[in-house]
């Protein structure tokens, strides 16, 4: 009788422990929870919550067919996201089209209801349980409606694979898609890397402004959620190329410095993290 209520025991634990990773390897096996991405408006969060290990990001995983005269406002276009990952044999992912705030751009269209299917008050897309197989790789597509109120839109993408359903083995990538609006390069309205400088990376209780152009500039801290944190107000650097700015006040996390010209509204982002 022992022995019958042990098995009883193990075959119910294993029943569960295959329930809690999903009957075929991933932790979520119709899809991922909202707000996975990895991008700024979901607090860096991605498929590591529940897969452990370290993202690595990557290029290229999420393409489309807009144009590089950049896409027009209301006009429909594909977007596709693929995973690779050599021998691998289950995937999933999660995209999102967003601002640096989290605000959700354009609007997504499902045009395959057997393996992708949205979530998150339709800001999110991720994969049904009929879409997680392959073999190497796997790719989903989906249509994606321009927004006319900004130029720029990235699309952020958070993705997993394992080798024949074992968490242990679970990679997961980061990837995105940067478009801009037709007639908009982005490249005129962004400062150039050679411009400006921001650092340190990571930083104790003070950051560095150098600019090396532009005379007069807007500086602000954001955190992951889009939120201000610090404005620093408006600083001309025409007899100044350093500025301190003094972030001792401000809790430890990941910030983003967010630069913007007075004259010409170009912006710069640096993201930072500050350990005291």
């Amino acid at each position: 009788m022992k022995n019958f209520i042990l098995s009883v025991l193990v075959a119910f634990t294993g029943f569960i422990t295959l329930q809690s990773f999903g009957t075929i390897g991933f932790g979520k096996k119709d899809g991922t929870e909202p707000g996975y991405t990895g991008s700024p408006g979901d607090s860096l969060k991605n498929c590591t919550v529940c897969h452990g290990g370290t993202a690595v990001d990557v290029d290229s995983w999420i393409a489309s067919d807009i144009p590089s005269t950049g896409f027009v406002p209301g006009e429909r276009y594909t977007i596709t996201a693929t995973n690779t990952e050599v021998g691998a044999t289950r995937f999933g992912f999660s995209v999102s089209p967003q601002a640096l705030d989290g605000t959700m751009l354009g609007t997504m269209v499902i045009t395959d209801t057997t393996e992708t299917k949205l979530v998150g008050d339709d800001k999110y897309i991720t994969y049904k349980a009929a879409g997680v197989e392959g073999l190497h790789s796997k790719s989903w597509s989906f249509d994606w409606i321009a927004p006319d109120s900004v130029n720029e839109v990235i699309f952020y993408g958070a993705f997993n694979s394992n080798h024949e359903g074992h968490k242990e083995g679970d990679k997961t990538y980061l990837s995105k898609l940067r478009v801009y609006k037709n007639g908009f390069t982005g490249l005129s309205e962004s400062f150039h890397s050679s411009d400006i400088q921001v650092y340190p990376s990571l930083a104790i209780n003070s950051v560095f402004v150098k600019l090396n152009t532009y005379s007069k500039v807007n500086i602000k801290v954001f955190g992951v959620n889009g939120q201000v944190v610090a404005d620093f107000g408006s600083h001309d650097f025409a007899t100044q190329t350093e500025k301190m700015l003094d972030v001792s006040a401000i809790k430890n996390g990941i910030y983003f410095v967010r630069i913007t010209s007075e004259s010409t509204n170009q912006l710069f982002t640096k993201r930072i993290l500050i350990n005291h």
